[in-house]
C-alpha cells in the first residue's frame, strides 16, 4: 500500500514538474502576443488619438489583462508622477522591474529596450514607425516562442510524466 502511494506520488510530482516547464513556453507566447496587441493599441492613440504617452500607456493598461498591463499601467503611471526622467527611462527601468515576473527571453527584451530609447524622443510619425518595428520584431519572436510551445511544451509535458514513471519502474 505505500508503495503504491509513493509511485502515486512520484508519477504526480514528475508529471506536474513537466506541466510546470511546459507553462513557461505557453506563458511566452501568451506575453508576446499581449505585448503586440499593446503595442498596436499605443500606435492607434499616439496617430489617431493624438493621446499624450502617458495617457495612453494608461488606457493600454487598463485594457491588456496580467502582467503586460500592469506594466504598462505603471509606465503610465510614473510619466505622469514624473520626476524629470524620460520617458524611456521609466519604461526601460519598469520593464527591468518587471523581468523576473515576465516569462520573456533576452532577445524578446533586447526589443523593448530599443523601443524604450525612442519613446518621448521624437514626433508622433517617428514614434510610429519604432512601434511598427518593434511589433514586426515581436511578431518574429511570437512566430518562433508558438512553434517552441507546441514542441517543446507537448515535449515537457511528455517528459514529466514518462519519468516518473520510470522511476517508478526502477524502484520495483
Amino acid at each position: 500500500m505505500i508503495k503504491l502511494i509513493g509511485s502515486t506520488l512520484v508519477i504526480l510530482a514528475a508529471t506536474g514538474f513537466g506541466l510546470w516547464r511546459a507553462g513557461f513556453y505557453h506563458e511566452r507566447a501568451k506575453e508576446l502576443q499581449q505585448l503586440i496587441t499593446a503595442l498596436q493599441m499605443l500606435e492607434t492613440e499616439i496617430f489617431y488619438g493624438a493621446t499624450p504617452l502617458p495617457e495612453a500607456f494608461c488606457r493600454i493598461g487598463e485594457r491588456i489583462a496580467g502582467k503586460i498591463g500592469l506594466l504598462l499601467t505603471e509606465s503610465g503611471q510614473g510619466l505622469i508622477h514624473g520626476d524629470g526622467r524620460s520617458a524611456g527611462r521609466i519604461f526601460q527601468e519598469n520593464l527591468l522591474s518587471f523581468a523576473s515576473k515576465l516569462h520573456l527571453k533576452p532577445q524578446d527584451f533586447e526589443i523593448l529596450t530599443a523601443l524604450g530609447h525612442t519613446l518621448g524622443n521624437s514626433d508622433r510619425t517617428d514614434q510610429i514607425k519604432h512601434i511598427q518595428l518593434a511589433c514586426t520584431r515581436l511578431e518574429a519572436e511570437a512566430s518562433i516562442a508558438k512553434d517552441e510551445r507546441d514542441r517543446f511544451g507537448k515535449m515537457w509535458r511528455y517528459l514529466g510524466a514518462l519519468t516518473g514513471l520510470a522511476v517508478v519502474i526502477i524502484m520495483y
